[in-house]
């Protein structure tokens, strides 16, 4: 069976060796020659500072031919079943803990599609950890209007999911083609419904990013509403983290000490103002 799990990046980057893995290179910057570009063919490129990774998730459900098709990003790889990062290991040797090709083979024997490691929000539910990260959770109620008219069978697990504690993350996943091409073209059209009324004409380059942030929590819906069963592998970061900064700081943000999100708003609502 052939496999095409995009790696994808904005600068250069290694992908894992095992021949199912395709680097793909999104963004406007100049090419790199050991990756495959998501601005040929069939392709939404121009898309990337609102959609992020989803721009090679678009290129590659109109574009690969290839029988398993997944998503993964140049920093977070997903790894084999029993994989586990060791602190000070090298680069070189996590990425080589990337789930192979047989191992993915195998998984989508007995499930139908392969995620990340749930997130535990613990303190807060997914749509509320969403608004206190975010400007607004307005595209989520657009979203569900527009499920309410065009998919009506996908409402009630779209309230479920923003109010629950767990949530797979980051535009991650590995399926049989026509899991992921049928999950592709239900999200596009979803989020094209969201990105003709949602105006970010003002918002952030950070907050830009919107279609991207509201997928994540998409994922979800798809496999409930569909009955999908899954297999969950550990994400694996290729890069070294500062792990206790990287606490300490989720710890103000939910202490509400630090919240960047509410300075986003108010900078938003300035410029509002002005325009009026």
């Amino acid at each position: 069976m052939e496999k095409q799990i995009a790696v994808v990046g904005h600068k250069p980057f290694e992908v894992p060796s095992d021949s199912a893995y395709l680097g793909i290179q999104v963004g406007n910057g100049p090419d790199i020659p050991s990756l495959v570009r998501d601005n040929t063919a069939d392709n939404i490129s121009s898309k990337n500072a609102s959609y992020c990774e989803l721009t090679a998730q678009y290129w590659l459900w109109k574009n690969s031919t290839a029988d398993i098709k997944g998503l993964v990003h140049y920093r977070r790889i997903l790894g084999s079943p029993n994989a586990h990062a060791v602190p000070f290991e090298s680069i070189d040797t996590r990425r080589n803990k990337a789930v192979s090709g047989t191992e993915i083979e195998s998984l989508l024997k007995t499930h139908d599609v392969i995620l990340p490691k749930s997130h535990n929000y613990v303190s807060e539910t997914a749509l509320g950890h969403y608004e206190r990260s975010h400007i607004s959770g307005e595209g989520f109620s657009i979203i569900r209007e527009y499920l309410v008219v065009k998919y009506p069978k996908y409402v009630d697990n779209l309230d479920v999911v923003l109010n629950s504690k767990h949530s797979h993350l980051l535009n991650i996943l590995i399926a049989n083609s026509d899991v992921f091409d049928s999950y592709s073209e239900w999200l596009f059209d979803v989020l094209g419904e969201v990105e003709s009324k949602l105006d970010i004409s003002n918002y952030s380059p950070v907050e830009k990013r919107v279609f991207g942030y509201l997928s994540e929590l998409l994922i979800d819906v798809w496999v409930k509403t569909n009955h999908l069963s899954y297999a969950e592998l550990p994400m694996l970061f290729l890069e070294h983290q500062n792990l206790p900064k990287r606490y300490f700081i989720s710890g103000l943000k939910k202490l509400g000490i630090v919240d960047p999100a509410s300075q986003e708003r108010a900078k938003l609502k300035e410029q509002m103002n002005e325009q009026e």
